[in-house]
């Protein structure tokens, strides 16, 4: 077994886990200890790639050297190169710590770069990770936003499927060729982190590739990709113009009033879930109007109140959009109350004086991969009805993730932990509830809790930040689920100050299953708190792109 530093075994005894290669002396399913490599790193310079990625498939260079790892140095053999005709990779592996199991870290936004981190999201703490365990590996997914050649590649086919799905998929398949010689054995277990993208991308591998990995870690998946970054951002983007349009409307609704805004949905709702602190457990159960701050008519201080016109702004991003005509909602669900602190940068600008939102972005960036007409339609020319959503059912099989039936995975042994924040300011947390359902109604509730678990995290923005305990440890939860048959159930999350010491922790529990103050006991304490059952019980409410939810073949 890894012989871990001391602060390693502490990490254990915080999260309350015991976890299978990384220091337990309970009796492991796997005796995955410490392999060594059989090879020199230089040595991998020379494998032959082109039966994973194809003719000009190359490694570009295997150069051995230290890297922290939350702080501890660990020597790892790293490996460059790209897979035909232009996925780059990126993969690391451990020379004197491997044990024996590989994890892939996705790629969030439209990717275009390598990721330089040496440590997953959501393994905060992990000992497996601390101690170099993992051999590591990243994508680009087929494009360069560094390389000039690669602006127009969005309109490049090949390269829209490397960005859907095959990427992640090659690299992979790399990883564990490079990991069988350099170490002379294959690897014993083969694990996904991702989120945001990241997230669609682990669902893209459990719905296409259900062999590759043994345990998928989703977070705020984008997997609904073609409505997320169209219609959803598209709304967002446009909602906040005095006259509806991005090229020629003023912003209205600014950073400032963020504050404000929360304020008043802490104020009317952040004691229905039995305890006031400043965050909400489940949103759904608010049922605040921005109106109810509205300033006074002909007020000449508005600083502390919203203008007639910035309420029915904030209106319109909660509600999202409706086909006018059927009154039918176009997207599962839109930013929840208490996400307002998170939305600098996406429904709003981040300064004061700024004159565009990210929301924008995101759909000026993905028009050629979403839509299939030769000239794809700029923001402005959107149209919200379920005329025009229609258009995005074209490549809905390549894009989205959202295939329910996962009976593949599960019958190849893989699991899945799904996780979501509910103050995220990109991806509402409602299209992950949405999935869950779907999977529940394919494949019965049974199936799906044998194999996949879901949490909902209060205070969590979009794959970090936010104003709860928002750090967690998925990827020893998913180890000893996947290694041990420990289903994951009870998580422990930390909230830490600037320092990035702990200053409270409180239990996350699957989905609809929430954590309730005791009504007694130190708040920052997880003892204070209890399981208790969902605090809304209704389901999501019908919109136009449900079907999206149902079972389909993938686009080749």
């Amino acid at each position: 077994m890894i012989k871990l530093k001391p602060m390693l075994v502490g990490c254990i005894a915080i999260f309350g886990i015991a976890l299978a290669g990384c220091g337990s002396d309970d009796s492991a399913a796997l005796d995955l200890t410490v392999v060594k490599s059989v090879v020199a790193c230089s040595a991998l310079a020379t494998v032959d790639l082109s039966p994973i990625g194809g003719a000009g498939s190359k490694i570009t260079s295997a150069v051995e050297g230290d890297l922290a790892v939350d702080g501890v140095n660990v020597k790892f053999c790293t490996v460059e190169g790209t897979l035909a005709s232009a996925v780059g990779f990126r993969v690391r592996l451990p020379v004197d710590t491997y044990a024996q199991r590989i994890l892939h870290m996705g790629c969030g936004g439209l990717c275009g770069s390598i990721s330089a981190a040496t440590v997953p999201g959501t393994a905060f703490g992990c000992p497996l990770v601390q101690s170099g365990g993992f051999v590591l590996s990243s994508s680009d997914m087929g494009h360069s936003n560094a390389n000039p050649a690669d602006a127009n590649w969005t309109q490049d086919a090949q390269r829209r499927v490397d960005f859907a799905y095959r990427g992640v998929h090659v690299t992979t398949e790399a990883a564990k060729r490079l990991t069988l010689a350099y170490y002379g054995q294959a690897h014993k277990r083969s694990y996904f982190v991702g989120c945001s993208d990241g997230g669609r991308e682990g669902l893209m591998a459990a719905q296409r590739y259900p062999t590759d990995y043994d345990g998928i870690v989703v977070g705020a998946p984008a997997f609904l990709f073609n409505i997320q970054n169209s219609i959803l951002h598209g709304w967002s983007a446009r909602s906040n113009r005095d006259n509806g349009l991005v090229a020629t409307g003023n912003i209205v609704l600014k950073p400032s009033k963020m504050p404000v805004l929360r304020t008043a949905v802490m104020k009317a709702c952040d004691a229905l879930d039995g305890q006031s602190d400043n965050v909400l457990t489940d949103p759904r159960i608010c049922n605040f109007d921005p109106a109810t701050i509205q300033c006074a008519a002909g007020a000449s201080d508005t600083t502390a109140c919203l203008t007639a016109a910035e309420v029915s702004v904030a209106k319109r991003i909660y509600a999202g959009p409706n086909d006018a005509a059927t009154g039918r909602r176009l997207v599962a669900g839109g930013s929840q109350f208490g996400s307002e602190l998170t939305w600098p940068g996406v429904q709003v600008p981040n300064t004061e004086t700024a004159t565009g939102v990210g929301a924008q972005n995101f759909v000026n960036g993905a028009r050629s991969l979403i839509f299939a007409d030769t000239a794809p339609p700029t923001l402005d020319e959107f149209q919200f009805n379920e005329g025009f959503l229609a258009k995005l059912r074209v490549r809905h099989a390549l894009n989205d993730a959202t295939n329910p039936d996962l009976s593949a995975f599960k019958a190849a042994g893989g699991k899945i932990i799904l996780y979501h924040g509910w103050e995220d300011q990109h991806i509402s947390p409602i299209n992950t509830i949405a999935y869950r359902e779907a999977v529940e109604r394919t494949m019965g509730a049974t199936n799906m809790d044998a194999f996949m678990r879901t949490y909902l995290i209060p205070g969590l923005g979009h794959c970090s930040g936010g104003n709860g305990a928002n750090n967690l440890d998925l990827v020893t939860a998913m180890v000893n689920w996947s290694e041990r048959n420990m289903a994951a159930d009870t998580i422990s999350t930390a909230r830490t100050d600037s320092t990035g010491a702990v200053t409270a922790r409180r239990p996350l529990y699957p989905f609809p299953n929430v954590a309730k103050y005791n009504g007694q006991g130190d708040p920052t304490l997880e003892a204070s708190y209890s399981r208790s059952g969902a605090l809304f019980t209704g389901t999501t409410p019908d919109w136009v792109g449900a079907d999206f939810f149902l079972p389909y073949l993938p686009t080749p």
